[in-house]
């Protein structure tokens, strides 16, 4: 379907946009003209950014070609009609109208809610309210480190109470894990995908105990008189590891 969209890179512009996805009530557009390197992300009811064709020229304005034009700016004209011709437009009554603005910042410390990931703008995650400053509040990623937070204005079409995607069918993102290096959790961020198990190198050594030594009399070795190390499975807690037990001989010798 086509509309009209502001362009994100400027919006002092009106450009033909193609809906080329959807998830629950957000619209991914890219700008005809443009590439898919530039497709953004837009609530159906954020009507200051979207409209159904003709909304520009109504009020005398005139479509404009997107940044980055990929072809000479002088077959524009050419390049807006063969465009919209035949094509298959956005109805006007499937528009929504935007939900009015709170009339001050209600935000506090700790409070908890569901926000676009700004770097990967396809994904809303759950969050909580890290700072609060005059009309801006500071967005953190549960369970992520602090290169996805970002500030942005109570008021932004990009933060949404708790139980949003659940009732307007979105998919949400859980909280983020901790472990596993950086790359990894960066592409279970981006691809949805759990970051790698530790591998076996990482598990605790098992004890396992000299046996006693022979009823023989002879005494028992330096080293027979303590635990040897192994890593076998299951791993037991590190702070039994280094641990010992006397060998019978031993407590008796030491008696």
């Amino acid at each position: 379907m086509k509309l009209e969209a502001l362009d994100p890179r400027n919006l002092t512009s009106t450009c033909i946009a193609t809906v080329v996805g959807t998830l629950g009530p957000r619209l991914r557009l890219r700008l005809d003209g443009s590439d898919n390197k530039n497709d953004f992300w837009r609530l159906v009811d954020c009507n200051n950014e979207i409209h159904p064709i003709g909304h520009c020229e109504e009020h005398g304005g005139m479509l404009q070609p997107p940044l980055g034009f990929r072809m000479n700016a002088s077959s524009w004209p050419m390049f807006l009609l063969k465009t919209l011709h035949n094509a298959e437009v956005s109805p006007p009554h499937i528009f929504r109208t935007e939900p009015p603005t709170p009339p001050k910042n209600y935000f506090e410390v700790g409070m908890k809610l569901e926000a676009v990931d700004k770097k990967n703008p396809q994904l809303i995650c759950a969050a909580t309210v890290g700072a609060v400053n005059g009309d801006m509040i500071h967005v953190t990623f549960d369970g992520w480190r602090g290169a996805f937070d970002y500030w942005c204005r109570y008021d932004s079409r990009d933060i949404f109470p708790v139980g949003w995607c659940a009732m307007s069918g979105h998919p949400l993102q859980p909280p983020g894990q901790m472990w596993g290096p950086p790359s990894s959790r960066y592409k279970a961020r981006v691809l949805n995908i759990p970051p790698p198990l530790a591998g076996p190198s990482s598990k605790s050594p098992e004890i396992i105990p000299e046996k006693s030594p022979s009823s023989s009399g002879a005494s028992p070795s330096k080293s027979g008189s303590r635990s040897r190390h192994r890593s076998s499975s299951p791993p037991i807690s590190p702070t039994l590891s280094h641990q010992t037990t006397p060998s019978k001989s031993q407590s008796s010798s030491s008696g």
